[in-house]
């Protein structure tokens, strides 16, 4: 359902629930009315990116993703916050198995803007991953030292020396191997 259909939705609700007080029956327009603040609810916070956060808090990913795919066009269904965490979580679903993909996720979600440290934290993760995977060493250091100072529980800290340490063996691993690019001169 998309936002503006619950708008519609709230609207109806509102004015049944006015007519019902011109007619003098108040419970049932006090119930109303406070039923009609159900879809206004629904506005701001989706059914089914709740959903998604209740599947990933128990690591479902198959029920985040079935929750996500409800998503149809994110646009019009979520408000713009909404839409960052939308991409946020497919960037998420998509980190173990397409790295790249997750990579784009990740950045759509950083532009659009996160609201909490800790989730700012855990994308410039995944971009800082994509970046060793790609290669790029020093955007993965800048990306690892970013999320380190978002990282304001600690709740990233093993995953980010365990990034360090594996960058860290990439470096000494490639050192007495000769570049293959380079001309030989004889």
């Amino acid at each position: 359902m998309n936002k503006y259909s619950k708008i519609g939705f709230f609207i109806f609700i509102l004015l049944g629930s006015i007519f019902l007080f011109f007619k003098k029956n108040y419970l049932f327009g006090c119930i109303l009315l406070l039923l009609s603040l159900i879809p206004i609810f629904l506005i701001f916070r989706n059914e089914f990116l709740l959903l998604s956060f209740f599947k990933i808090r128990n690591k479902d990913m198959k029920g985040l993703k079935k929750y996500l795919r409800y998503i149809k066009n994110p646009k019009s269904q979520l408000t713009k916050n909404q839409i960052a965490y939308y991409y946020f979580l497919n960037g998420i679903l998509y980190s173990e198995n397409n790295i790249f993909k997750s990579e784009n996720y990740m950045k759509k979600a950083l532009d659009l803007g996160l609201k909490f440290n800790q989730n700012i934290a855990i994308a410039k993760l995944n971009l800082a991953i994509a970046s060793l995977s790609k290669g790029n060493k020093k955007r993965a250091e800048l990306l690892l030292l970013e999320a380190k100072k978002m990282d304001v529980s600690g709740l990233l800290q093993n995953q980010i020396k365990t990034i360090k340490m594996k960058m860290k063996k990439i470096n000494t691993g490639n050192i007495n191997k000769p570049n293959p690019y380079v001309r030989r001169k004889f």
